[in-house]
């Protein structure tokens, strides 16, 4: 048994640094390089169709400024390359961004968008990017647009069910296994509804340093486990 779809909390980029004696924005464009790694080593698994990598939490955005900006230029310069990485095209991969994406720097939501429009005919998989995101702040912003539909007359409190309301989501994309790294076993807010039976791997090791093998290693052992869904 695989996952057909996949998730990843990439953590301990800067306790890498630490341990590695680099700077943040060093260990950052590992972590980066290595999520672009993480994408192609899952063309070897054909029935994951979906993953979804927490890139940045909502409650990053109030990290030291100086931090951020790195972040935001290193996000903005990878951004730049997609076009140039032959495996989204190839690969056929479509990118989508989740999160609160009006808290970014205009300039980043602007090559956000761009990406989302060049990859968009990129059918065969899809790859989520979570970015400002908090789950409990999906499903309250999900709360808001089922609202707004209801005041229009678009949507029926009655009508409203779990699949249903799943639609408001930022993501209808239900991980199968979620992967973190880093060593600390919790969510922190990751797809906090989505996540409800989803199987959790945990490594010990640091984002730069998670290898194929790893990736392996998580897919294999969810393959033994035994899923009943709360039945």
């Amino acid at each position: 048994m695989f996952p057909n779809t996949i998730a990843f909390i990439p953590d301990g980029n800067r306790r890498y640094a630490k341990k590695a004696g680099i700077s943040c924005a060093e260990a950052y464009a590992l972590g980066t390089k290595r999520a672009w790694d993480v994408i192609d080593w899952m063309k070897d698994y054909p029935k994951i169709k979906a993953g979804t990598f927490y890139t940045l939490s909502l409650e990053n955005l109030s990290r030291n400024k100086i931090e951020l900006n790195v972040l935001f230029r290193l996000f903005e310069r990878e951004l730049d390359l997609v076009k140039q990485k032959g495996i989204f095209e190839e690969q056929g991969i479509k990118l989508k961004f989740i999160g609160r994406l009006n808290g970014l720097p205009k300039r980043l939501q602007e090559k956000i968008s761009a990406v989302e429009k060049h990859t968009s005919e990129f059918g065969g998989r899809q790859i989520n990017l979570a970015i400002g995101y908090n789950g409990q702040a999906e499903i309250v912003d999900a709360a808001k647009r089922f609202a707004k539909d209801c005041e229009k007359g678009d949507a029926k409190v009655e009508g409203l069910d779990e699949t249903k309301f799943s639609e408001y989501l930022y993501s209808t994309s239900r991980p199968d296994l979620i992967v973190r790294t880093g060593g600390t076993q919790r969510l922190s807010g990751f797809l906090t509804y989505q996540s409800a039976y989803s199987e959790l791997y945990f490594s010990d090791k640091y984002w730069p340093e998670f290898e194929k093998e790893d990736l392996n290693a998580a897919i294999l052992e969810f393959g033994e486990r035994e899923r009943r869904f709360g039945k």
